[in-house]
């Protein structure tokens, strides 16, 4: 019974890392299609919402320490 447990935890893992990274890719390219200043407050905001700047980071394609750099951390 645990293995059969254990094939279906790693079976939805994969699932949710293949659902995420398609979202992930969608994110990215939607962010990349917005003018300089819409994307620096699309990051303003997520920030301002909650999201950690490296799930930022992650989502948008854009690197850390260019999200800390567009950010404004209060």
């Amino acid at each position: 019974m645990e293995d059969i447990t254990d094939s279906l935890k790693n079976a939805v893992g994969q699932l949710a890392n293949v659902l995420e990274s398609s979202q992930n890719k969608y994110n990215r390219a939607m962010y990349d299609s917005q003018p300089p200043q819409i994307q620096k407050t699309i990051l303003q905001n997520c920030y301002d919402n909650g999201m950690p700047a490296k799930k930022i980071a992650i989502m948008t394609g854009v690197p850390l320490s260019t999200v800390y750099s567009k950010i404004k951390a209060r």
